[in-house]
Formats: C-alpha cells, structure tokens, sequence
C-alpha cells in the first residue's frame, strides 16, 4: 500500500511538473514576439524641464508597503499552519 502512495504520488509530482513547464512555455512565447518599448513613444527624444518647482511633491511610482507586508504575513501563517497541520498527522 505504501509503493502504491509513493507511485502514484511521484507521477503526480512529475505530471505537475511537466504541466508547469508547458504553461510557462505558452506564457513566454507572446513575450518574445513583442515589439520595442520604444515605439511607444512619438517624439523621437525625451522632454526636458527646465525649472524645478521644489514644492512639488513626487508622484507615487511603487507598491503600497503596508500592502505587502500583509500578504508576505498572509502567506507565512498559512505556510506555518500547513506545516504544523502536516507534523500532527505524522504522529
């Protein structure tokens, strides 16, 4: 019974493998057929500006921190759930 677990566990394991590749290799092939960046842009230079204003503030350009400090925590509490899930039923 045991052999049979662990079989049919390493064809799942391989079969889950093998499809990963194959949609990261579907996923990849438009990439490498996009065009240049640079077509996007019409004028053929970038503009300049010449006076700074220094009241100014910056636009916001990144992620928002607390955002992902709370999914990183997210995610290791699940992983810490699983694993203490996964000891107890060794026993």
């Amino acid at each position: 019974m045991e052999k049979a677990y662990r079989r049919v566990t390493r064809r799942f394991a391989a079969l889950l493998a093998i499809a990963s590749v194959a949609a990261l290799l579907f996923v990849a092939a438009p990439a490498s057929a996009a065009t240049s960046a640079e077509e996007g842009y019409s004028p053929p230079g970038a503009r300049i500006e010449q006076t700074v204003d220094p009241n100014d503030k910056l636009p916001f350009t990144g992620l928002d921190v607390l955002a992902v400090v709370a999914v990183g925590g997210a995610l290791l509490a699940v992983g810490f759930g699983v694993r203490k899930l996964a000891s107890s039923n060794v026993s």
